[in-house]
């Protein structure tokens, strides 16, 4: 399994790194590589890259979001050898799977796969794709061993139709080819409820499941009996702020919590 050779740990905890790139690229990539330290000094297992703070009329993102990330993974692979991966807002696969080949990322995260989803933007627009044709994509770019990371249901988006089952999102994705499922709680930050990652355990098997928000020190025992990591970034900022610096002893207090689960 991708996940598991690019991670040696058993639930691995996935440190989010946002990306402000309405500052100078200059102050933007400090403040990023602040949060990579901090989060490689509390010893976490691998750094998520993804554009933040935007609103958006499609599924593109624009081509300053895109460099300001690239430069930050590049630099980020210089100081750490710890596993990337990218997850460009919305879901612009081209672009992950293009920066991801020029980065060197072990992984990329696609905000949907499977589901057709209502954004929460200014215009909220309907947010789809086909499945083959990402997978396509992938594979054309010679990016096999690239790891799928795949929300279902995803947080602060609307599914279409409404009565979709998380179940039937879970082996869709399964079956389109993710090499790992992510579950989320409604909005950034809001922990993940126990009740939905316990549905798609008992749908699928075969590939691990991720806690997708709102995992931390208080919630961690809980969340990780029944699933497989997590991807972690408000509960890690100061105050839980999502535009505030990652607080590396929040990093320490979480990862104490985790080594004793695995």
């Amino acid at each position: 399994m991708k996940f598991k050779k690019i991670f040696k740990v058993s639930k691995p905890i996935i440190a989010m790194i946002h990306i402000n790139h309405k500052i100078d690229i200059k102050e933007s990539l400090e403040n990023a590589m602040k949060d990579v330290y901090s989060a490689v000094d509390g010893e976490v297992d691998g750094l998520m890259f993804e554009n933040w703070g935007n609103d958006y009329i499609n599924r593109f993102a624009g081509s300053i979001e895109k460099n300001y990330i690239t430069k930050a993974m590049k630099e980020a692979s210089s100081i750490t050898d710890l596993p990337l991966g990218i997850n460009i807002l919305p879901l612009d696969f081209e672009a992950d799977f293009d920066i991801a080949k020029e980065v060197g990322a072990k992984f990329v995260q696609l905000d949907t796969l499977v589901d057709t989803v209502i954004t929460d933007y200014k215009n909220k627009f309907t947010l789809s794709v086909k499945p083959k044709d990402v997978i396509k994509y992938k594979n054309a770019s010679q990016e096999n061993e690239i790891a799928l990371l795949v929300n279902i249901q995803t947080k602060h988006y609307i599914t279409i139709p409404k009565n979709k089952k998380l179940e039937t999102s879970a082996i869709e994705a399964f079956e389109s080819g993710a090499d790992a499922v992510v579950v989320t709680g409604k909005k950034t930050g809001i922990a993940t409820p126990t009740k939905k990652a316990l549905k798609i355990k008992n749908a699928i098997t075969g590939i691990p499941i991720l806690i997708g928000s709102g995992l931390d020190a208080e919630n961690a025992s809980e969340l990780l009996t029944i699933s497989d990591g997590a991807i972690v970034g408000t509960s890690l900022k100061i105050n839980s702020i999502t535009s505030n610096p990652i607080d590396v002893n929040k990093v320490k207090a979480l990862m104490e919590i985790v080594k004793k689960v695995r």
